[in-house]
């Protein structure tokens, strides 16, 4: 029984330490619009660019009936990955730190936008 309940705690670190400033809030009804938010239609990211204070909650909403991701990787400063994000479906990331944090739809070729964090 010990093994499981280490291979557990592992598996529970291992997914929170990902980013713990990012939620998938998943399906539902859309939430407000606060201006701090990329719409994800007609295949791409509205606004394309977007500027936004250190400590901005940023919303990914998507309103295609394709799946679509915002994946920022990186080793320097904060990643971030929505996941498959379906219809509806809502990700949320607070920025923490200034700089330019391109991202990319990683199921659809040039999806691309910008998070300028100041």
């Amino acid at each position: 029984m010990r093994p499981v309940t280490f291979t557990v705690a592992v598996a529970v670190l291992t997914l929170s330490a990902c980013s713990a400033a990012s939620t998938r809030v998943g399906n539902g009804p859309t939430p407000a619009k606060t201006g701090d938010e990329v719409v994800i239609s007609d295949y791409k990211f509205v606004p394309q660019t977007l500027t936004v204070p250190v400590g901005t909650t940023v919303t990914w909403v998507n309103h295609d009936n394709a799946p679509h991701t915002a994946t920022h990787r990186t080793y320097s400063d904060e990643p971030f990955d929505t996941g498959d994000l379906g219809n509806h479906a809502v990700f949320v990331h607070t920025f923490k730190t200034a700089g330019r944090y391109n991202y990319l739809c990683m199921l659809h070729q040039g999806m691309v936008g910008t998070i300028v964090v100041q």
